[in-house]
């Protein structure tokens, strides 16, 4: 059953814990889990949270150091450090355990895809070359390779070109899987940037709304910023024996049958536009204030204004000066 959902973008920074450690019972607690009732976290702790209640980053350093559960109103529930106690450079962002089950989940899948076996699947493979360890590789007996990236926080497109086109360089397929609330999703064809929602257990295509009905992005004569996706279950997709998404035959209506050089097209000509866009450099405060001295030049200029009809008031030179030196005093913030 297809699914359409919204993109969420997250509204919390991606700095704070969403999971921590227990030490009471030697278990992994989700911060969006704890709720108020039945001798609840809350309950037992309050705000300022139990001792026992660790960050999982500075644990695997060494240091068990308490954090506290936050739930503000804007943002989702997420753990803290306390004053002075976080560590520099936190690595991982808490955002460890979504990010295992992601891989988790990921691995089970490929290895779960019989009609393409032998297959051998593992995680955290660096590829030679060029800099990149994938998340997920899945090899073939053949040498042919699938990289899978569960990518949980936004990229920018420095970052996305040098990993995106460090795998064509070495000759690996890469695949994307996105968190629904990234903002800023990474668009690419269809099946390399899809979205792995692991609350439902699905994998989606993002799509936008052409004419009262979703397509991808790319599948129309002009492009559109996702604004959602169209999801089935992890289970429905597939892998071809070339290492590519099979999705399930009720999604090819969200992708289109529009060819992959048009969409390779279309989206170049889409970041060299924003490219563009982001390089335009806004006038100097300087600058700006000599284009509105000049501005005030021209608009005050006698001969211009009136010409050099005989009836123009006699030009008085040394008010003329006066006037200037009021509007650069005024634009500049300085005399001359």
């Amino acid at each position: 059953m297809i699914e359409i959902r919204g993109l969420s973008p997250r509204k919390w920074e991606p700095s704070d814990p969403l999971i921590a450690y227990n030490k009471a019972d030697g278990q992994i607690v989700m911060a969006a889990a704890m709720h108020r009732g039945n001798n609840s976290y809350y309950d037992r702790y309050g705000y300022q949270g139990s001792r026992e209640i660790v960050c999982i980053d500075c644990k695997e350093d060494g240091r068990e150091v308490p954090v506290q559960l936050v739930d503000a109103k804007t943002r989702c529930k997420h753990f803290r450090h306390q004053a002075g106690e976080a560590p520099d450079g936190l690595r991982r962002h808490g955002e460890t355990a979504e990010h295992l089950h992601g891989k988790r989940v990921i691995m089970d899948w490929a290895r779960d895809q019989h009609h393409i076996l032998p297959w051998s699947v593992e995680d955290e493979v660096w590829i030679p070359g060029v800099r990149l360890r994938s998340d997920v590789r899945a090899t073939a007996t053949s040498g042919r390779h699938l990289a899978f990236e569960v990518q949980r926080n936004p990229m920018d497109s420095k970052e996305w070109d040098r990993r995106h086109g460090g795998y064509q360089t070495a000759g690996i397929h890469d695949v994307w899987l996105w968190s629904p609330d990234v903002p800023d999703l990474v668009l690419d064809l269809p099946l390399n940037s899809v979205v792995l929602d692991m609350e439902y257990e699905s994998i989606g295509v993002l799509v936008a709304m052409y004419g009262g009905s979703y397509r991808h992005p790319t599948a129309e004569r002009y492009l559109l910023s996702p604004t959602h996706y169209a999801s089935a279950p992890l289970s429905q997709w597939s892998l071809s024996g070339a290492g590519s998404l099979v999705p399930p035959p009720e999604i090819t209506a969200f992708i289109g049958d529009k060819p992959e050089p048009a969409r390779l097209t279309q989206l170049k000509a889409h970041r060299e536009a924003l490219a563009r866009r982001e390089s335009r450099q806004v006038p100097a405060p300087v600058e700006r204030r000599m284009d509105a001295l000049s501005q005030y030049r021209n608009r005050t200029s006698y001969s211009q204004v009136l010409g050099a009809s005989a009836s123009a008031p006699r030009i008085d030179p040394e008010r003329d000066a006066q006037r200037e030196a009021e509007a650069i005093e005024r634009i500049m913030g300085r005399k001359r």
